[in-house]
């Protein structure tokens, strides 16, 4: 796989979608080999409302979002892709914003900034550079 980040297009992007794209993928791993560890220090205001199962769905949410960035960073000319990838983000952000507002299941910053930065930084880069790859 590191083998295939001299393959990406130009560009800062694609690498920072390719390597959003390896950490979702990790972060599927954990939510299914240990589904109570992190998945708790992020929801840390309510830890008991934290599950096997919610980790599992959780994971499998994540697994998608890796395979959309993972396609998005060597497609990033592909509108659909690009877009559906955008939009991922934009869920993603949503999601946790409403953990952290509505809900208070997320205290900040805490264990879920990374994801938060991420998440915010893809949407403005993202936006900032359509017209770069996307004619």
């Amino acid at each position: 796989m590191l083998g295939s980040l001299l393959t990406l297009p130009a560009g800062g992007l694609p690498k920072f979608i390719w390597l959003s794209a390896v950490f979702s993928a990790f972060n599927t791993i954990q939510c299914l080999v240990a589904p109570l560890g992190m998945t708790r220090k992020i929801y840390s205001q309510k830890p008991d409302q934290v599950t096997p199962l919610t980790s599992h769905v959780f994971a499998a949410w994540t697994a998608l979002s890796a395979v959309l960035r993972y396609q998005c960073a060597f497609n990033m000319g592909n509108e659909l892709i690009y877009d559906i990838t955008f939009w991922s983000y934009v869920i993603a952000s949503a999601h946790f914003t409403s953990e952290i507002v509505a809900f208070k299941t997320i205290k900040m910053p805490g264990a879920a900034i990374s994801t938060f930065c991420v998440a915010i930084t893809s949407i403005l880069w993202m936006i900032h550079d359509r017209d770069v790859y996307i004619h």
